[in-house]
């Protein structure tokens, strides 16, 4: 009888729309709420309409768990991309986007407020039928919000700007009023500010049927003014706290545990510096999902191991954030020698996601890639989606591996400006050339190389024949191709590049500009 007690618990703490035995957040995608928008629908797009934009586009797919984060996103639409601190879902706390004017700036400002009133008439609002939507398709539903978002930073006529919210144009003496995304973002060492987000978020977590909360403070971690970060982190402590007793209380009323997720930049004593104790909220058991990101979309090593490490007995699983649609600029040469795209291919999605994997992830997170479709590519391709949540799937797959520049999981780009000069890098792959018949392909990219270069280039201790190498020119950028299958191996592999001979006639430097290495053929 016990047992049997114990089990009907289990199953009253389970949401009835999760899959029996299958782990959840192997694959997080957050939809920013642009969804609303439709940029390729007249409004009002109704239920059915939003359910099209937001929910279909999951459904053959490996995501498991969508974050709607609330606000106004209009992106390509309207000039600053997002409308900081504006809502289009019930609230009395917040402001509702379009309560204020019946007359917009642009087209698509005015039909994501159609597109959000008219559910509203209907007696509902768009948070509330992504959650049912989302559930109804198999799919964990949180509420996400942007902490401090500062797109309003960019408003053409600054503080005068009638979309500026009137919350921030009222209050002054709220704002950080520095420089870049904190011009008008809140300093959350006024004990107003804490109280209006507090309510903000205890709100939304009151009234929906949500699975969980996320905390997006790796957009725009700026909380308070310069220097002042550090010794307010128990201010910011305090509202992570109070959001994790509004969950447990909501997830009591719904007879189920409601977790706490939070996005956070890869770096935690920069974190720290600006207010937010990643480390301290996570050995406090405030967290349960922590996601490894980057602000600009585009990191190709984060460090996971870091995170793992801090959660290690806490039950809070680790995240890395994949790559969006903003891609590197990785020049000229790759697009017209290679045919890359203005965005990321599916191997080199499922190559960042395979490095994620080996070192540890608990999932992947996706993010600024649902609107691929309208901004890059009608025709994009989301096979990545239907891949990178699970490992084994991503085995047998072909990748394009990317070490990145300074700061985003690499070292590049590296001088060799004159004889003796070395370059060494790290080139970390996911998979066992060992294993299996693949064929692995090392690509370099080195600017300013001539015929009348001598270099020497080492992978593992091996030496490399420049001379067969596959040489294709375009400008200055020399790429060269070799062909690495029986050197490079799972996991680090040493790359040494040394500059034996300079060109006397070329006063540039050489400088290595690019390392990827290509993987195909390994197989089922």
């Amino acid at each position: 009888m016990r047992l049997l007690l114990s089990f009907l618990l289990l199953l009253s703490l389970t949401p009835a729309h999760a899959a029996e035995g299958k782990p959840k957040r192997r694959l997080v995608l957050c939809d920013d709420g642009g969804s609303l928008g439709a940029p390729d629908m007249e409004a009002p797009i109704g239920i059915e309409g939003l359910v099209k934009e937001a929910i279909d586009p999951l459904r053959d797919t490996m995501v498991d768990t969508l974050y709607w984060q609330i606000g106004v996103d209009p992106w390509m639409g309207t000039d600053t991309h997002r409308l900081s601190d504006w809502y289009l879902h019930k609230t009395k706390v917040g402001t509702l986007w379009g309560s204020d004017r019946d007359k917009f700036k642009t087209a698509s400002e005015w039909r994501i407020y159609e597109n959000a009133h008219q559910m509203m008439e209907q007696g509902t609002d768009p948070v509330a039928v992504v959650i049912e939507q989302g559930h109804k398709a198999g799919l964990d539903v949180f509420v996400s919000f942007r902490i401090n978002d500062g797109h309003d930073s960019r408003l053409r006529d600054g503080a005068k700007d009638t979309n500026l919210v009137p919350m921030r144009r009222d209050h002054p003496e709220w704002l950080i009023g520095e420089d870049a995304f904190s011009k008008f973002a809140y300093n959350f060492a006024v004990p107003e500010v804490r109280t209006y987000v507090l309510a903000l978020l205890q709100e939304a977590i009151a009234q929906y049927d949500l699975d969980g909360f996320d905390l997006d403070f790796c957009r725009e971690p700026k909380l308070f003014k310069r220097g002042e970060g550090e010794k307010n982190t128990a201010l910011v402590t305090e509202m992570v706290r109070a959001v994790r007793t509004a969950l447990d209380a909501r997830g009591k009323a719904l007879g189920r545990k409601l977790l706490l997720s939070m996005r956070v930049r890869p770096d935690m004593d920069k974190m720290r510096h600006g207010g937010m104790d990643v480390a301290a909220w996570v050995k406090a058991g405030l967290v349960d999902i922590l996601i490894v990101g980057d602000p600009s979309g585009w990191n190709y090593r984060l460090p996971i191991e870091q995170f793992k490490e801090l959660a290690k007995g806490t039950g809070c699983k680790v995240l890395a954030q994949n790559l969006c649609a903003f891609k590197e600029d990785r020049g000229r040469s790759t697009s017209v020698l290679f045919g890359e795209r203005d965005y990321y291919s599916t191997a080199q999605f499922r190559a960042t996601a395979a490095l994620h994997w080996q070192a540890g992830a608990d999932g992947m997170y996706l993010w600024n890639q649902h609107w691929i479709k309208h901004y890059r590519d009608a025709a994009f391709d989301r096979q990545s989606w239907k891949e990178i949540g699970d490992p084994a799937v991503l085995a047998h797959k072909d990748k394009h591996y990317i070490v990145g520049p300074q700061g985003r999981g690499g070292p590049l780009p590296l001088a060799l400006a004159q004889a003796g000069d070395k370059a060494e890098i790290n080139v970390e792959i996911a998979d066992d050339p060992a294993a299996s018949s693949a064929q692995v392909t090392l690509r370099l990219m080195i600017e300013q190389l001539t015929m009348l270069d001598k270099i020497d280039i080492r992978l593992n201790g091996a030496a490399l024949d420049v001379s067969a190498a596959k040489k294709r020119l375009n400008y200055n950028d020399c790429w060269l191709d070799f062909e690495v299958s029986k050197l490079m191996r799972k996991g680090g592999n040493a790359l040494t590049i040394q500059c034996a001979t300079r060109n006397p006639h070329v006063l540039a430097s050489l400088s290595l500009r690019r390392v990827d290495v290509l993987v195909s053929g390994l197989g089922k």
